[in-house]
């Protein structure tokens, strides 16, 4: 398995989404979502994100500043 670093993009199954790592507490791992969501999870439920999930992430992200804005439905 790859080593987890912060900026990485990971799959956490316990809450099965994508989110992009923040930091390091211990065996937690801390995440984020591109709409501002943070958890945190144990390193042990966290996987590299395959390609399909990073591009969900983009999506995501894409979509959130667009509401922000004030430019996609909602």
């Amino acid at each position: 398995m790859p080593r987890l670093a912060i900026g990485m993009v990971v799959y956490d199954r316990r809450y099965e989404m994508p989110g992009t790592i923040t930091d390091f507490d211990g065996p937690m791992v801390c995440l984020i979502r591109p709409t501002g969501l943070e958890w945190r999870t144990h390193c042990a439920t966290v996987r590299p994100a395959t390609d399909y999930e990073r591009r969900q992430l983009q999506a995501i992200a894409r979509l959130h500043t667009q509401r922000q804005r004030g430019t996609a439905p909602a």
